[in-house]
């Protein structure tokens, strides 16, 4: 092997500064160890050990017995001394005279601080991605996620925005006025479900983003939603899952739309129970603790339909200011109707008489228009009976053409609820319409596609006529004319068809959606149409699997859908009901836990924490506690308790679970084995190492008993086992049982599989710490180009790869590449996780040592304090890598003195710096 020179002797600042400490006798510079921050700096400081020890290489290797040619790459800083055989370093030492505990323990604080930098360990293979959980999805398939894009497009749909004018001027000059909004800042749409509350906001966002205003638009129909949009809104303007994870995510949105310098809007639509979607539980709307807090240069406006003092205070606070939206005034309502029928149904007085019977609801005017639209397109002859214009509408509303809803709502009602009653009668009238037309089809459709979750629902993957056919509900009506039922709600503006995306779904009003789910047939029959649904959706999803990449797009769609047959489980039902079935209730609850697994794999912890902790609920009193449904379920939150680093109740659960596991199912069932796998994780996570170990051992025992060696359960047993090895420093042994892992997984599951390609990088990473570089690097570099193909040039893991290569590269001394991908990986990190994500910083460390071996120290400072910063802000004072950086940091300040200031400089003239 060639000795490489040591170039920490060319006359540098750095080796300058550093050869100041000197030994008086001989002039040699004394060795500092607490002067290095990389494997060169450990090299040089090395050298210096030797030299003051006057002892040649090959002296030193009959003193320690290692050879020449390995102390040769120590001396040249390309290798650190091996962990295998143990102790080199200490045996350099001694043979060098190093013997005082202290001065040992500083050289090995060296040491590990050098090597805790060179090769950042994976999680586990069954951890969804590599490094911490993502913000936001970033493999190369469509993943799920929440939008904050404003829907203007809705606008181009509808006819003419009318009678808003004056309100909509006022709120765009509040919305884009420079500088500090004077009056209210924030603004509150509130008013009865359907009178335009959310087509307002529409208009505002259109007008304020034609003016440069930025705008953003959430759904905050409840706590979760308003939690999950609100989280991607933090994302979008620079917070990571870790920030939002350890911080106050209300307090860490309300500084980041702080510190925007431009104009912004952001909408909550549909807060309809703004103490539970906008304020901390607990807490009141107002009070500057939650979502809703005053901002300099931006403007929130909620829209809902409450506008109680109970929400929004007797006195609303001084930068809120609410807005009672009515229906349209008469002659407003008309203009709607006659555009809606382009002048056929009768002239304005009639038009305006059919307004005011219908209170001016804007949802009410469109479904009244678009009915009699239809109408007018059928030949008269065909259309006997059917009101043609606006008169005849008003009339067969005013004889209560469905005594159904009329008899479920008291005489003495308020009038807001009288409205209400007056939109769901014309809806109910829209219906006969369609049965007229022989679409009976279309009343039970709509109250079963009320039954799903808030999405859009994607129809042609969802809807199944064999299935209908079956269910009591559809038993009396044919069901092959279901696309004619769906076109004939849509034509009647009770649905919206989207026919120009991939695949076809429809929408419901939040409205419609909430009348129709609760209407007397509904709650008469909650028992058949959670049977129905339930089906539906486990057909749709029965060879989707939750936790593979391949299948996301598919659960993107209907996740939300799997966890609405919930809502019916946990309905009040009628006195003297029955309860639902036992096996109802599982398969409700299995939906709803593969939702949540769902989002637990595509990195949505928290999202995926309620949707487990509902079912749990859900689960209660219907089945027993220690029903192995239930018991998945708690395992399933265990893990996600664990994603989110709550350790302690990951521990407790896992443990709890177990135990119930073991006692309902015994001790070697296989679910029994995969709690006592996840709390062998959790232990070693925990830095409990024996009693992992023990788990650990024991599981792959039972394993390979009952399941044979070649069961996937079983090799991920003996890849735990491998990493309990590695965190145990036992590299060798890790990584012979990774070798023989990753040829199983080859041939079991196959050399592209992800698991399989998870091994393999392990193995490259142990292959690094026991400075193996070629090898390290060669296996790498095959497994970023896999990687890539399989998942994704910027999925996590691929990332990882290539972080991983390039700490291989810095300690190769191949400077050059090593900081040219590394340069690129911060931007690719940046740009798919965020400037501050863990990943990101870690790539920004390595960056920086490697410019500090480049000799561009001033960067190099730069960005070992700034990651510091960050880290600590990010991770806390505590965490290992914010230790890592500190003591980064304290090296280079102690190496690397900081430039004099204009001030020092001056004064060391005589005189003043320059203002």
């Amino acid at each position: 092997m060639t000795v490489k020179p040591d170039r920490s002797a060319e006359p540098t600042a750095a080796s300058q500064s550093a050869e100041s400490v000197t030994d008086g006798t001989h002039g040699l510079r004394h060795p500092d160890p607490e002067a290095i921050a990389t494997r060169r700096d450990f090299g040089r400081e090395l050298t210096a050990l030797r030299n003051h020890a006057s002892l040649s290489v090959r002296e030193l290797s009959k003193e320690t017995g290692i050879p020449t040619s390995t102390l040769g790459g120590y001396f040249a800083g390309t290798h650190l001394p091996a962990l295998v055989p143990k102790h080199q370093l200490r045996r350099i030492l001694r043979a060098t005279g190093v013997v005082g505990a202290s001065e040992v323990h500083t050289w090995e604080q060296a040491y590990w601080r050098v090597k805790g930098g060179a090769g950042e360990q994976l999680s586990d293979e069954e951890a969804q991605f590599s490094e911490s959980v993502p913000v936001r999805s970033t493999g190369h398939r469509a993943a799920p996620g929440v939008s904050t894009r404003p829907p203007v497009e809705r606008l181009d749909h509808g006819p003419t925005v009318r009678g808003r004018e004056e309100l909509l001027d006022r709120l765009e000059a509040t919305v884009t006025r420079p500088g500090p909004p004077h009056g209210a800042g924030h603004q509150v749409l509130h008013g009865l479900g359907g009178c335009g509350k959310s087509t307002v906001a529409l208009a505002l966002v259109r007008r304020a983003a034609a003016r440069g205003v930025r705008t953003w638009w959430i759904t905050a129909d409840d706590a979760t939603g308003t939690t999950a949009g609100m989280l991607a809104l933090a994302v979008e303007l620079g917070a990571t899952a870790d920030e939002l994870r350890l911080g106050s995510p209300p307090d860490i949105l309300a500084r980041l739309l702080g510190e925007l310098d431009t104009r912004w809007l952001l909408v909550l639509d549909n807060a309809d129970d703004p103490p539970d979607s906008l304020a901390l539980p607990g807490q009141h709307v107002t009070d500057g603790t939650g979502w809703l807090r005053p901002h300099r240069n931006g403007t929130i406006m909620v829209t809902t339909r409450d506008g109680t003092r109970a929400s929004w205070g007797r006195r609303p606070a001084p930068w809120l200011h609410l807005h009672h939206l009515t229906g349209l005034d008469p002659g407003q309502g008309a203009l709607v109707l006659r555009e809606l029928t382009d002048l056929r149904a009768g002239d304005e007085q009639q038009a305006a008489a059919l307004s005011a019977c219908l209170g001016g609801l804007p949802l009410a005017l469109s479904s009244a228009g678009r009915y009699l639209a239809g109408v007018l397109e059928i030949p008269a002859g065909l259309a006997t009976g059917l009101p043609r214009d606006f008169a005849a509408y008003e009339q067969a509303l005013t004889r209560g053409a469905n005594e159904e809803l009329l008899a479920v709502i008291p005489e003495d009602a308020p009038a807001a609820r009288r409205r209400r009653l007056t939109v769901a009668h014309t809806w109910e009238l829209s219906l006969d319409q369609l049965a007229d037309r022989g679409l009976a089809l279309a009343r039970p459709l709509l109250r079963l596609l009320a039954c799903l979750g808030p999405s859009p629902v994607p129809y042609a993957l969802l809807l199944r006529s064999d299935l209908l056919d079956a269910s009591p509900l559809f038993a009396d009506i044919p069901t092959h004319g279901t696309w004619d039922a769906l076109r004939g709600l849509d034509g009647l503006a009770l649905i919206t068809l989207t026919r120009d995306q991939e695949p076809p779904s429809l929408f419901l009003h939040p409205l419609v959606r909430h009348t129709a789910r609760h209407h007397p047939a509904v709650k008469a029959r909650l028992n058949d149409h959670l049977t129905l649904t339930t089906a539906l959706l486990t057909e749709a999803m029965k060879s989707a699997d939750p936790k593979s990449p391949d299948d996301w797009e598919l659960w993107g769609l209907l996740a939300d859908h799997c966890a609405a047959p919930l809502d019916l489980l946990l309905a009040e039902r009628p006195p003297g009901a029955r309860e639902p079935a036992p096996a109802d209730c599982a398969d409700a609850l299995n939906l709803a836990r593969d939702a949540a697994s769902f989002l637990r794999a595509a990195g949505h912890p928290t999202r995926a924490d309620a949707a487990y902790t509902k079912a749990i609920g859900a689960a209660r009193g219907r089945l027993v506690e220690d029903d192995p449904v239930v018991l998945a379920l708690r395992h399933d939150l265990a893990r996600v308790r664990s994603d989110l680093g709550r350790l302690d109740d990951a521990e407790d659960m896992f443990r709890a679970t177990l135990a119930e596991r073991r006692r309902r199912l015994g001790d070697e069932h296989p679910d029994t084995l995969v709690s006592q796998h996840y709390l062998a994780r959790t232990l070693r996570n925990r830095g409990r190492l024996s009693e992992a170990g023990d788990l650990s051992a024991a599981t792959l025992r039972a394993r390979t008993r009952l399941l044979g060696d070649l069961h996937p359960d079983t090799l991920t047993s003996r890849n735990g086992l491998a990493d309990h090895l590695r965190a145990t420093g036992h590299l060798r042994e890790a990584w012979d049982a990774y070798a023989e892992v990753l040829d199983l997984r080859s041939r079991v599951l196959g050399p592209r599989h992800t698991a399989t390609l998870v091994t393999r990088h392990h193995m490259a990473e142990v292959s690094h710490a026991m400075d193996q570089l070629p090898a390290a690097e060669t296996a790498l570099r095959e497994l970023i180009t896999i990687s890539a193909e399989v998942r994704g040039g910027t999925h996590p893991r691929t990332l990882a790869a290539r972080h991983s290569l390039i700490a291989v590269l810095h300690d190769s001394d191949a400077l050059e590449e090593a900081e040219r991908l590394a340069r690129q990986l911060v931007i690719a990190r940046t740009e798919h996780l965020g400037a501050t994500h863990p990943a990101t910083l870690l790539t920004r460390h390595r960056l920086a040592l490697i410019l500090l071996d480049r000799g561009s120290h001033d960067e190099a400072r730069h960005e070992l304090r700034d990651v510091l910063t960050v880290r600590r802000r990010v991770l806390g004072p505590d965490h290992p890598h914010t230790r890592l950086s500190q003591e980064s940091v304290e090296v280079v300040r102690h190496r690397l003195p900081a430039a004099p200031t204009a001030t020092d400089r001056s004064r060391a003239h005589g005189g003043t710096p320059h203002e």
